[in-house]
């Protein structure tokens, strides 16, 4: 494995020291998320990923899961198995739970699961204008849950004419129909965008036949979604804007690893709603934001399908979270910035199961039934959080950030975090920097009021480490960073069976130390487009009473992505990348050897511009048909593909 790291590492550096020069200039990108206010990215030492709309554009027929799948440090664990799967976002080794998911900056996570996490299936893609990943602890100024790092999905807003509709429709694998129309404008003060998507998949098989004839069914997937931006601008200071994102799907699901089952449904809803009003200071901004986060989930199994079983379980779980948030952004002189602000989170859940199933005792069955259920005036939490984080700019070619949170729980008090985030542009091209900060997150309200709950929890807290080095090219059409990080996470959040009686509870219990590094390149190809790798190696262990235990299951020690954009003339744009992940292992309660095996995967994209307003667009995925597995006992997807047209007026 290391020589395969040590090759990869000289064919990316070599490729970019000798790489052909562009006469065309790139930008310095700003970005959001590093500081919560408009910076570029040569002004800060964080380390952050842009997925563009063009980006966006050239995966279209692709989930957003899937699109985050070929980023640096990112493992999306269940993107390429049935639609409706929910995905697992390894950022850097770490758990789901300890990415934070934000849309247009505000916490989006579902209280009613088990970890706080977001569902990537709410969403799609044809909604989004473009994506920001932060890497490394962000709770200073993001809070909970930014343990390692946070993922900003910005939504579309208003367009530059009066009225400009898009939309878009393919078919392809599974018998797989997406469609999307969208219309956006500006009518003198008023800008609105409103976007419409639907998505029908016939699907396969969740759970894998290991024999070929155990009649597998197909399980479908249906889902719409709806999204509206609008803003109003009052006055040249003062502005508003409100959005509303509603989606909801149905899937069908199988009994677990290796088990069919053709009576197992699931349906999620996922309602996200959000005002922002806006005024413009001499010297800054200040942002007042309110947001209601709505996730309502239903499961029923009723296996009728099977004669010689009749179990039956139905679920449902909602989760509320409402999000207020005031900050600011205030130049306190040419060189130096601040950035505070005030924010309050409460979250409730309302979870009932109810079911009935049977059991083997004295030479027959025996029938039982059951029954759970979380009350939402009993199952909430309420957070509240004070910040500030100081931005030095350009003295002489040093940057800093330097940021604390306090933060007070209504369950267990109050914790901090702090940051220190220094970088020095040794030149134009050149720069050095290091990040160190902390991270914390909250026990979830499944940990704390769950037959499993513990009220007594702490919140996990973190320690992370970042060097790096980033160059560019003079026209900065190449670039290269490497980046080298270390996570340390105490108070772990497990769960734990006493030996003794067998009872089972959430508690506070060992610690996690990870480590890694990742490689980024970006490479010129003449003037007709650009070569983009990246690699990443993450390992790590936990530690409980003294007892080290290998613990990173399902996630790859090592992971390479290439993909190389070409437009050899205006109206083509050729797409090949290529996604290798390395051995890993299985989950903790997997069936089957220990270590997974490594495996590649080729995609294709191809769009054609016939007319202006015209885009026909094929799209390859797993064209050599590889075989692999992400979660043993379920299927992944082998050759897969979507034709289809875009249009844009």
């Amino acid at each position: 494995m290391k020589k395969k790291i040590l090759l990869v590492t000289a064919v990316i550096i070599s490729s970019h020291l000798y790489a052909q020069d562009s006469s065309k200039v790139n930008l310095d990108e700003v970005v959001i998320t590093a500081t919560k206010t408009p910076i570029k990215q040569s002004q800060t030492g964080k380390v952050v990923i842009v997925i563009d709309q063009a980006t966006l554009l050239r995966n279209t027929g692709k989930s957003i899961a899937e699109i985050l799948n070929y980023q640096a440090g990112m493992y999306v664990n269940g993107a390429n198995n049935t639609l409706g799967t929910n995905p697992d976002n390894y950022l850097r080794g770490a758990s789901s739970g300890n990415t934070l998911i934000l849309m247009d900056g505000i916490p989006v996570g579902d209280p009613s699961r088990i970890d706080n996490s977001f569902d990537l299936n709410s969403i799609n893609p044809s909604q989004i204008e473009r994506i920001e990943i932060l890497k490394g602890a962000q709770s200073t100024l993001w809070g909970s849950d930014a343990v390692a790092g946070v993922i900003n999905i910005i939504t579309k807003k208003g367009g530059a004419n009066k009225i400009s509709p898009t939309a878009t429709i393919s078919y392809g694998s599974y018998n797989t129909f997406r469609g999307n129309a969208g219309i956006n404008g500006k009518l003198d003060k008023f800008t609105y965008n409103l976007t419409y998507n639907h998505i029908n998949s016939k699907g396969f098989s969740s759970a894998k036949d290991t024999t070929g004839n155990g009649g597998f069914d197909k399980d479908g997937f249906n889902q719409n979604n709806f999204q509206a931006n609008i803003g109003y601008t009052f006055t040249t200071k003062f502005s508003a804007s409100f959005m509303t994102n509603y989606g909801k799907y149905n899937s069908d699901l199988d009994a677990g690893a290796f088990k069919d089952d053709k009576d197992y449904t699931g349906k999620n809803a996922n309602a996200v709603n959000s005002l922002v009003l806006l005024y413009q200071l001499k010297k800054g901004t200040l942002h007042f934001t309110n947001t209601l986060v709505n996730a309502n989930r239903s499961l029923l199994n009723d296996t009728t399908s099977l004669a010689e079983n009749r179990d039956y379980n139905k679920s449902s779980y909602k989760g509320n979270s409402y999000v207020s948030e005031i900050y600011g952004n205030f130049n306190l002189g040419t060189k130096i910035s601040l950035v505070g602000g005030m924010q309050r989170v409460a979250q409730n859940t309302d979870q009932n199961v109810v079911g009935s199933g049977r059991y083997y005792s004295e030479g027959r069955y025996q029938w039982y039934q059951y029954e759970s259920a979380l009350g939402k005036d009993s199952a909430k939490t309420t957070n509240y959080s004070v910040y500030a984080s100081l931005l030095l700019l350009n003295l002489q070619g040093f940057y800093a950030e330097a940021g604390i949170r306090y933060n007070n729980n209504s369950i267990y008090g109050s914790n901090a975090t702090y940051s220190f985030n220094p970088s020095y542009n040794i030149d134009d091209n050149n720069r050095v920097f290091v990040n160190i900060s902390s991270a914390y997150k909250v026990p979830s309200l499944y940990q704390l009021y769950s037959e499993y709950g513990n009220t007594g929890l702490q919140p996990e807290e973190s320690n992370n480490y970042e060097v790096g080095v980033q160059s560019f090219s003079n026209n900065k059409m190449n670039s290269l960073r490497i980046v080298g990080f270390k996570r340390d996470i105490r108070h772990l959040i497990v769960f734990y069976q006493d030996p003794v009686t067998y009872s089972n509870q959430y508690i506070n219990g060992g610690n996690q130390n990870d480590y890694g590094f990742e490689v980024e390149s970006t490479i010129a190809v003449g003037k007709i487009g650009n070569w983009a790798n990246n690699f990443t190696y993450v390992d790590g262990e936990g530690k409980n009473d003294e007892v080290k235990l290998k613990n990173l299951y399902r996630r790859p020690n090592f992971t390479f992505y290439s993909t190389l954009t070409l437009t050899p003339i205006k109206q083509l744009t050729i797409v090949p990348s290529f996604r290798f992940v390395g051995t890993r292992l299985k989950g903790e309660y997997d069936a089957g050897p220990t270590v997974m095996p490594q495996y590649y995967t080729v995609d294709f994209y191809t769009g054609y511009n016939f007319i202006k307003q015209f885009t026909a667009f094929v799209n390859l995925r797993n064209i050599t048909n590889q075989k692999y597995t992400d979660i043993v006992g379920y299927n992944s997807r082998e050759f897969n593909f979507a034709v289809g047209v875009t249009a844009s007026f």
